[in-house]
């Protein structure tokens, strides 16, 4: 088995802006060992989420490749790669991306729900709501459950989307500016939550953010600019 829980290698990637490529990515390569918690920093556009969607299986580099716990993710059909993304890659948005009209419950199954058939969640369906109100608990939400995000501040929100990305135990977990919608004091409190998953269960996260600060509390600390990334 790969000690390392990425490994990528000159990936570029370019949009088209009209008539204008807009080249995002060229030629980023970098690796995370498992259980290390690693920040990418940059300024806004310098391609921190588009590499966060690559390694996550959400876009296709035009280049390069990308090794997951040592598979390589370019060669993989299509199924296997939504499958790979909502069992093994757990993701944590800036603007927490929640279902309004679902409860905290609900919010937090849905990747459950999703990797499941519709016969295998009749089965699955005790055991992985004992699961998420246990990590909800865990997450200070215990008394959240049957709330909607509209009745929750920032900082609950956030820690309701920690605990989707969590609930499919994902070896490898992404977080694209998760403080950055956050004041400064509950933006701490979701990255001591971090460090804590981290520190406490060995889980893998690799975190972008434009704040250096927040970044310098990660194990290592890495820097995009200009498409390309330095430690």
């Amino acid at each position: 088995m790969s000690e390392l829980a990425v490994n990528a290698t000159d990936l570029h990637k370019t949009y088209s802006m009209g008539k204008v490529p807009l080249h995002v990515l060229r030629g980023v390569s970098f690796s995370v060992k498992k259980g290390e918690f690693v920040c990418i920093v940059g300024a806004s556009g310098s391609g921190k989420s588009t590499l966060l969607h690559l390694v996550g299986l959400v876009d296709k580099a035009d280049k390069g490749r990308i090794f997951l716990d040592g598979t390589d993710i370019g060669k993989l059909p299509n199924r296997r790669r939504n499958r790979m993304r909502c069992g093994e890659v757990g993701f944590v948005f800036q603007f927490y991306h929640l279902l309004p009209e679902l409860t905290v419950m609900e919010n937090t199954l849905l990747p459950s729900m999703v990797d499941s058939s519709a016969v295998g969640w009749v089965g699955r369906r005790r055991h992985r709501r004992t699961q998420a109100a246990k990590l909800l608990e865990r997450l200070g939400l215990g008394e959240r459950l049957k709330h909607r995000p509209k009745e929750l501040s920032g900082g609950e929100r956030q820690r309701v989307a920690i605990a989707r990305a969590m609930i499919n135990s994902p070896g490898l977990l992404l977080a694209d500016e998760p403080t950055g919608n956050l004041d400064s004091k509950t933006g701490g409190r979701i990255l001591d939550l971090l460090r804590r998953f981290n520190q406490e269960t060995g889980q893998t996260i690799v975190m972008v953010t434009h704040d250096s600060a927040l970044a310098s509390q990660a194990d290592r600390v890495l820097h995009l600019l200009d498409g390309r990334l330095n430690g």
